[in-house]
């Protein structure tokens, strides 16, 4: 005698299945839990700049036909060990109110450094409530993580002859800054 699939017993069979199904992947399928702690910590790269001039001292004998020099260096270190962890590009500029007829010129005291310093342009502007006069060289670049110092000479000039009495009241403010920023990977 043949047995007739009736529903109900469809509906054991799909049970069986599903009860066999369910112990097979079970006992078979893995699981896997992976947990991780850590911490971590960051820290900004130092920058270091240091630079000291003193032009009041230097210039207050300056009369019409001299020339004054001021020496100054550039480094990228604050004291021994602390050294820039990151490249500097940077400009000098010399301001001025324009009151004395004062000419500027910077050049390196040691020329082997000619790669890294900086080169010079003269730059002029006007404002509506005064004139200012600048004088900027650009171009200067210190490396990072290596300590190296860039010194300068300033050479200010009085054109005139001794007896130009035209300015024996006059003052003049000049102001030399030394402006640096982070660069980019120098191209080799």
């Amino acid at each position: 005698m043949k047995k007739q699939l009736t529903m109900r017993r469809v509906i054991c069979y799909l049970l069986y299945f599903l009860f066999v199904c369910m112990l097979v992947f079970g006992i078979t399928n893995a699981r896997y839990y992976i947990t991780g702690a850590g911490t971590g910590s960051a820290q900004a790269a130092a920058v270091a700049m240091n630079s000291t001039i003193d032009l009041t001292e230097k210039l207050s004998e300056l009369k019409p036909g001299n020339t004054k020099t001021i020496t100054f260096a550039v480094n990228n270190y604050k004291e021994a060990g602390k050294i820039s962890e990151v490249s500097q590009d940077y400009s000098i500029t010399v301001t001025t109110t324009g009151n004395l007829p004062l000419q500027y010129e910077l050049s390196l005291e040691d020329e082997t450094q000619k790669d890294s310093v900086i080169t010079g342009n003269y730059v002029k502007w006007e404002t509506p409530s005064q004139e200012s006069f600048s004088t900027i060289w650009n171009g200067g670049y210190l490396p990072h993580s290596v300590e190296e110092e860039h010194t300068y000479v300033l050479a200010v000039t009085w054109p005139g002859d001794e007896n130009q009495d035209s300015y024996a009241d006059e003052i003049d403010l000049i102001t030399l800054t030394v402006d640096a920023k982070q660069a980019g990977a120098k191209p080799d």
